[in-house]
């Protein structure tokens, strides 16, 4: 009897950023020390022109984000940046959904200036698959200062496992450093689990990292540009 099946296959993931940024140069460094992913990865540069990296043929992603099912179900996972939705026509904001749905994929939404309620993520057709209800205004970034604490499901999932002793793992979010950058989200849906709060420095607390399950797949949003400083702040 068969119990494992083995594929020699890379998961690949599409990364689309609005803007050259701090996040997606650390993102990429990290990806390219784990030999068991690919990363795939554009930038806008301008309103009508990107850069792509780690394509495996010129072809690949050469009119930006893709429209079709056959070139965006080629990745298992999908990283939005700092990206206003009415970037995306209507047929590439519908793959997203499909992605989830129907591809089982991930989609992970990341914090920006002009990400989720502040790009109109919240009155976008993909505000459906968001692990969380998105504020109905702007203004929802802000430069500031946060820090970081594991809630009681995230003490226990993997995702957010850096240190194998629970004990440990909670010490060493706690003496994460400080976020430079955080967005306010609201509440969230039922099924969804927050797995880490920000806590700003002025007061007040909202999910940083939170998860869901939409369909065969999952979306995740994690509500901060800012985890590079948690690469630069330590050895």
């Amino acid at each position: 009897t068969r119990l494992v099946n083995v594929e020699d296959r890379k998961p690949r993931i599409l990364y689309f950023e609005g803007e050259p940024r701090w996040e997606m140069k650390f993102i990429r460094r990290a990806a390219e020390l784990d030999v068991n992913l690919e990363l795939v990865s554009i930038v806008r540069t301008t309103q009508n022109k990107f850069y792509r990296q780690g394509v495996t043929d010129p072809k690949e992603l050469e009119h930006g984000f893709p429209d079709s099912i056959e070139e965006l179900f080629r990745y298992q996972g999908i990283i939005i940046g700092n990206v206003e939705a009415g970037y995306f026509n209507p047929q590439q904001q519908s793959l997203l959904k499909e992605f989830a749905d129907r591809r089982g994929g991930g989609v992970l939404f990341l914090g920006g200036r002009a990400a989720l309620s502040d790009g109109g993520w919240n009155h976008s057709p993909v505000a459906e698959i968001l692990p969380l209800i998105l504020p109905d205004r702007k203004g929802t970034f802000h430069r500031e200062p946060a820090a970081v604490e594991l809630t009681v499901p995230g003490r226990d999932s993997l995702v957010t496992r850096v240190e194998e002793s629970p004990e440990k793992n909670v010490a060493k979010w706690k003496s994460l450093p400080l976020l430079a950058d955080y967005q306010e989200t609201g509440a969230a849906k039922p099924g969804a689990l927050i797995l880490a709060e920000l806590h700003p420095t002025s007061g007040g607390r909202f999910p940083l990292l939170t998860t869901q399950n939409f369909g065969r797949g999952r979306v995740a949003l994690f509500a901060t540009g800012g985890s590079w400083r948690w690469q630069m702040g330590q050895d």
